[in-house]
């Protein structure tokens, strides 16, 4: 990464002067916030044209499915969510990932019950149930 000297800016002036900062980050493309004479933040200029990569979002997930299931299931009423809510809430917490950086889908939940039947149950109209 290039460094331009005009993109370092203390955490104290980013916090102060915040239009001037963001009138660094037009001018410059980013800027490098210093705290302790340390990067710790960076602000970068969007560009309509630059991808995320898929990588960085799979990355994130530390849970395998079943756990992921586990934990939001846990925190249900009764235990009991349908298979597709299941799927959103794990999702949206970014829980669990694919490596695609997709949700798991319904039926991969369902599948789950099948391949771990002392943790879930899976109950009619595509409900799962945490044991």
């Amino acid at each position: 990464m290039e460094i331009n000297i005009n993109s370092l800016v203390s955490i104290e002036k980013a916090m102060n002067e915040a239009v001037a900062v963001f009138k660094t980050v037009d001018d410059v493309g980013k800027v490098i916030i210093l705290k302790d004479n340390k990067p710790a933040y960076i602000i970068l200029k969007y560009e309509e044209n630059t991808e995320v990569p898929v990588s960085a979002l799979a990355a994130k997930t530390t849970h395998t499915l079943q756990e992921a299931m586990k934990i939001v299931l846990s925190e249900a009423t009764n235990q009991t969510l349908h298979a597709s809510e299941l799927a959103d809430i794990i999702y949206d917490r970014r829980l669990y990932v694919q490596k695609n950086g997709e949700k798991a889908k319904a039926n991969q939940m369902r599948a789950r019950c099948g391949h771990y039947p002392e943790m879930f149950e899976a109950l009619p109209r595509n409900y799962i149930r945490l044991k």
